[in-house]
């Protein structure tokens, strides 16, 4: 991961958060770290999907 980094802000459900903190507390992290593999694991599942569908959009296809 980047040394960078910025602060992002989101809403969520109370019952959510406290799976967060435990989570976090069982791994030793703190939430932001919980939240940041979550989301790497989302944008790996998610992202050559949207990469693919993009260059598809984007193709010339030939046609008769």
């Amino acid at each position: 991961m980047a040394n960078e980094s910025t602060k992002v802000s989101f809403v969520t459900t109370p019952d959510r958060r406290k799976s967060l903190d435990r989570i976090a507390r069982a791994y030793g992290k703190n939430v932001s770290a919980v939240i940041n593999e979550a989301i790497d694991s989302y944008l790996d599942s998610h992202e050559p999907e949207v990469s693919s569908a993009a260059a598809t959009e984007h193709a010339d296809f030939a046609t008769d």
